[in-house]
């Protein structure tokens, strides 16, 4: 049996946060024992809690950020580093680790750490980061101190190392959902209700989802837009911002804000059209599976990860993401043919549950801890 040590730097239930959780709830456990250790108590560890046979180790591990990026943030990130990597240690000679698994590409100590002890050092990237400064540093650490790389995307991969015999793409995946979880809307006359769900931050796209929403208000009222997701601590001054936005644009009473959302199968429930507006490339999506498997009709923007996942014109839509015409021909396309939205779901279930299935996600890193 393997010994494996999961890192990840969040306790919440985003996408990054959900892969983790799909591979340790279906995991071959009696090949591999897992522990995990998460920064604080959250939604995630609620849900591995649920799970048997895995301990949870709850420990701020040191994190690289912006602020980290002056002279007194570096020193107080080495401080930091420091204390990971001795905390570290102690628990990889506790727990007889045999392969540390970084589940982020930023949290530098666990690989670093393997490398001194001489375990093996597995380096999940799921983060696509814009500066090139930035990204250049997260990649020389990452290749220096990883035995194999897992990027959850093409787009992810090429953007952290050019090291064909070190990287391995592996799609996230989600669990396929019960018929009776998926939303049967076959009345036309309905309100149509188009939704986005993520991390409230500047490159999510939100103002772009909002400027979506106001060109289709002049067409149509006989729509409702809804926004799941909530900011990073101490980032309440973008929530703000944005609504302001929206309160400019004199449509508030249109726009309705879930904050995070626990239970996402009643938001997919809920909507009737799924819209992934990230301004930047995303580093894959995963609601944009999630919202596949659920038959609902996507519509995302044209870089990153989605373009590996939909088929534009055919399972979805791929569109500009510079500014909002594209994407509201689009959305009005949809909101006035209740037949498309039928046929474009289920075209995009079909895939999701060929390409982005459990098994195949499960098997595909199972492996890989084998090969190391």
């Amino acid at each position: 049996m393997k010994n494996i040590l999961f890192l990840h730097s969040s306790s919440e239930l985003y996408g990054s946060d959900r892969s983790l959780l799909n591979l340790l709830k279906n995991i071959d456990r009696n090949e591999f024992k897992a522990s995990v250790i998460l920064p604080c108590e959250g939604p995630l560890v609620n849900e591995i809690k649920k799970i048997d046979n895995i301990d949870i180790i709850i420990k701020e591990i040191a994190v690289l950020r912006r602020k980290n990026l002056s002279i007194k943030g570096i020193f107080s990130y080495i401080l930091e580093f420091v204390k990971s990597v001795k905390f570290l240690t102690s628990i990889i000679k506790k727990n007889h680790i045999d392969i540390v698994y970084t589940n982020t590409s930023v949290v530098f100590p666990g690989g670093i750490t393997a490398k001194l002890l001489g375990k093996k050092s597995i380096w999940h990237v799921r983060e696509i980061i814009k500066n090139n400064f930035e990204r250049k540093i997260v990649s020389l650490i990452v290749n220096l101190f990883s035995d194999i790389i897992i990027a959850n995307s093409k787009a992810t991969g090429d953007a952290i190392t050019n090291n064909k015999q070190k990287i391995r793409i592996v799609y996230n995946a989600v669990e396929s959902t019960s018929n009776e979880l998926i939303r049967q809307n076959d009345n036309s006359e309905n309100e149509v209700v188009i939704g986005m769900a993520g991390r409230i931050n500047r490159w999510k796209g939100q103002k772009l989802f909002v400027d979506n929403a106001e060109r289709i208000l002049k067409s149509t009222n006989n729509v409702k837009f809804v926004i799941a997701g909530d900011v990073y601590t101490g980032e309440d001054h973008i929530l703000q911002d944005l609504k302001n936005y929206i309160k400019e644009k004199n449509i508030t009473d249109k726009i309705e804000f879930l904050g995070q959302v626990e239970d996402m199968n009643e938001f997919y429930n809920n909507i009737d059209i799924f819209i992934l507006p990230s301004i930047q490339p995303e580093p894959f999506g995963l609601v944009v599976i999630e919202a596949m498997d659920r038959a609902i009709p996507v519509i995302a923007t044209n870089h990153g990860g989605p373009t590996e996942i939909i088929e534009n014109e055919e399972d979805g839509y791929l569109v500009d993401y510079r500014d909002c015409t594209e994407m509201s021909n689009r959305t009005l396309e949809l909101i006035n043919n209740n037949d498309l939205r039928k046929c474009i779901g289920k075209k995009a279930k079909d895939k999701r549950d060929r390409m982005f299935n459990i098994d195949r996600y499960v098997e595909q890193i199972s492996n890989i801890l084998i090969e190391i």
